[in-house]
């Protein structure tokens, strides 16, 4: 009874069976984790006291109501850059700036957005993907590259070098970070390549340590046959 359920007619009632398949797919995979985050969301803003209903953010830049996140999570899969569009469109109104591009750079992935002239663009459902598995759902015109601050960097089982997907998150976080992370993320090559202040990340509320990242890096170079100079 407990057991999460999706169909592909529910969720992308369209022609082409594999990319249906793989929409019901990333639906069902995320599914749990997110109706159980709603949940857990709703309760505490009712226990908070806040009134009103809950809405999340969609990927074409609508909203959700709760009852529609938990039967077809799969429409917030991009809502978070899709937020920093609205949001960098309504910010270059203010500035008159009308041609933007946003730049939002998280643990596991970097996603980029063009405005022109005031305007986004939506995109063509039967040509948006996500980590390479079509995705027909409605969404705003966003562009996904698969490596984000946390992303791990490694040398796979043929010798060639990769980054991600899988990531340190927040916890360990990045071998700077000094949490326990030991391997060498996106973030410690930039500790290492100098782009990133030590004593000024997070506006200086956090201190990294260059000396972890080096250490971490520097391991991977000599699986590689490479120096870090």
């Amino acid at each position: 009874p407990d057991c999460y359920v999706t169909t592909s007619a529910s969720v992308s009632p369209m022609f082409r069976e594999f990319e249906r398949f793989t929409t019901a797919l990333i639906n069902a995979y995320i599914g749990p984790k997110v109706a159980n985050y709603v949940a857990q969301l709703e309760g505490g803003l009712a226990d908070a006291g806040v009134g009103g209903d809950l809405h999340v953010m969609a990927s074409n830049g609508g909203a959700c109501t709760t009852a529609m996140v938990n039967n077809k999570p799969v429409l917030t899969v991009l809502s978070g850059p899709a937020a920093g569009i609205l949001g960098a469109t309504w910010t270059g109104d203010l500035s008159q700036h009308q041609n933007l591009i946003t730049f939002d750079v998280g643990g596991t992935s970097a996603d980029i957005g063009i405005i022109t002239k005031g305007e986004h663009e939506m995109a063509n459902a039967r040509e948006t993907e996500i980590a390479g598995y079509p995705l027909m759902v409605p969404q705003i015109d966003i562009h996904t590259i698969g490596a984000g601050g946390g992303s791990i960097a490694y040398k796979d089982a043929g010798g060639a070098f990769k980054v991600g997907p899988r990531s340190a998150g927040a916890v360990p976080g990045p071998a700077c970070y000094m949490r326990g992370g030991e391997e060498p993320t996106v973030t410690d090559a930039n500790v290492v390549l100098g782009r990133l202040v030590p004593d000024n990340f997070l506006g200086g509320e956090m201190s990294l340590n260059a000396d972890a990242s080096t250490q971490a890096v520097s391991k991977l170079a000599k699986e590689l046959g490479l120096s870090i100079e």
